[in-house]
């Protein structure tokens, strides 16, 4: 462990921002004696229940309606159908600000819909061509024209896409490459995340556009898409509410795991709220021990360390380990594997008044070593090489950032599981579910677009705080 010391303006740069790191400081007084950068580690929550609201704004929607989404209408029954629940639920929405909703159809145009356009979406006339008129526009759907709609929407808008994604193999060599990473791109740019919600839905019809070209297979299975785009406390709040869906088969999907969902977001973890804390390992020369007195507010682990003892180490101590980032620490559904960056910083306790903004607390530099290369962010204090930093109480903090995006992505497996290309046809039709033309290619130029983002805005995904008293 090495400790590096800040410069003299750069310390008083850092001091001065300390209360800057997080929002809570002014809510719980006790926080306000540490220096901020421990307040999202240290904020004792476990008695707040942090539910996801919906701040409101503009909300759209934009139904498919080519030929091909009539078979999601026809497929199964009324206890099994996904479609008519999804059309007729989206737009009444509980938790969601429906102040104002806009709702489209759209096939090779946008048809803004009223109550009884909504109302026919529910049923096949919804999706099928007039008599005498085989070729309307219903034959096909301009989805790389929503994604355009979308992105240029304010960024407050909560846009919903309900569709099947399924992407012709002319579209994905050529023009839909390049206009789907233009629209997310500016999705993202804009501060907003996206969200693709997957079911497994009942089907009855003709599969169209497969790459042979066939117009003789008929499924009865196929996956049914809905894609979101808002502000992260909007996707937050819609999340919640699909999760608790007044239908119950969308509700059930969720527990029965016929339903997946992916985020694609600039904010993937949840900071302070579940992060785990640092504890000392058993056998190790850190003890766990309270010496601080209680401030409201506060939840911080406190280890004594005896100094003689540690230097006079003659094996490995196993020390206090924060065990990294785990799945309580990140979104439902995030996209968030990369590679991460740790960063320990070290205080030294100069005062006891709990001076405001951490004043009691002199920020003596940034400690190296200690964090693991395995993706985790898992974090190791040694005993032997703290005890090199002399005799004390000290303050220390450590943050896990991601610094890039990991692609293919594990997190957005399942989009790639249900995908098929077109060399992959024959076997694809024969499963029960037919999976979707290309479906792994959205994917991918949604994770390049993060990644495109992420690079421009390194996220912090979690962190540890613990005090510590060298004798």
């Amino acid at each position: 462990m090495t400790l590096k010391r800040f410069g003299g303006l750069f310390s008083i740069l850092l001091l001065a921002g300390c209360d800057t790191a997080s929002g809570v400081t002014a809510d719980i007084s006790g926080l306000d004696c540490y220096p901020g950068e421990a307040a999202a580690f240290i904020a004792n929550t476990q008695d707040e229940v942090a539910v996801p609201r919906d701040p409101g704004g503009p909300y759209t929607l934009y139904l498919d309606g080519s030929a091909s989404m009539v078979g999601y209408i026809r497929g199964g029954d009324t206890a099994t159908r996904l479609m008519p629940d999804l059309v007729g639920m989206l737009p009444e929405l509980p938790q969601i600000d429906r102040g104002n909703t806009t709702v489209w159809r759209f096939d090779r145009t946008f048809t803004q819909l009223d109550q009884a356009g909504r109302d026919k979406m529910q049923t096949e006339a919804g999706y099928l061509c007039p008599p005498g008129k085989p070729n309307c526009d219903a034959q096909e759907s301009h989805i790389d024209a929503v994604f355009e709609k979308i992105a240029a929407e304010p960024a407050d808008t909560l846009s919903v896409v309900v569709s099947d994604l399924w992407l012709v193999n002319d579209e994905v060599l050529t023009s839909s490459g390049v206009a789907f990473a233009r629209p997310f791109g500016k999705i993202f740019d804009s501060g907003r995340g996206i969200a693709v919600y997957g079911f497994e839905s009942p089907y009855a019809g003709r599969v169209s556009d497969l790459p042979s070209k066939r117009r003789d297979f008929t499924a009865t299975g196929r996956y049914l898409f809905v894609m979101v785009a808002g502000p992260q406390a909007r996707l937050d709040a819609f999340h919640r509410a699909m999760v608790q869906a007044p239908s119950a088969r969308i509700a059930e999907a969720f527990t029965n795991g016929t339903a997946r969902h992916a985020l694609f977001s600039l904010e993937p973890a949840i900071i302070g709220q579940s992060t785990e804390a640092i504890a000392a390992s058993s056998g190790s020369a850190l003890t766990k021990q309270v010496f601080l007195p209680p401030k409201q507010g506060v939840a911080l682990p406190q280890f004594a360390l005896d100094r003689a003892a540690a230097l006079r180490l003659t094996k490995p101590d196993p020390g206090a380990v924060w065990p990294g980032i785990a799945a309580a620490n990140v979104r439902p559904g995030a996209i968030w594997q990369g590679p991460i960056k740790g960063q320990t910083r070290l205080w030294r306790q100069v005062g006891d008044s709990c001076a405001p903004k951490g004043g009691d607390w002199r920020a003596e530099g940034t400690v190296g070593g200690g964090w693991s290369d395995d993706g985790t962010g898992r974090f190791t204090l040694d005993p032997a090489q703290l005890a090199q930093i002399g005799t004390g109480t000290f303050l220390i903090v450590g943050e896990a950032t991601r610094m890039s995006l990991s692609s293919p992505n594990p997190d957005s497996q399942w989009m790639r599981d249900w995908s098929f290309a077109a060399s992959g046809e024959a076997e694809a039709i024969t499963r029960p579910v037919v999976p979707t033309l290309n479906l792994a290619e959205t994917a991918r130029l949604l994770e390049l677009a993060l990644l495109d983002a992420a690079e421009g805005k390194p996220v912090r995904l979690g962190g540890f705080a613990a005090a510590i008293t060298i004798e």
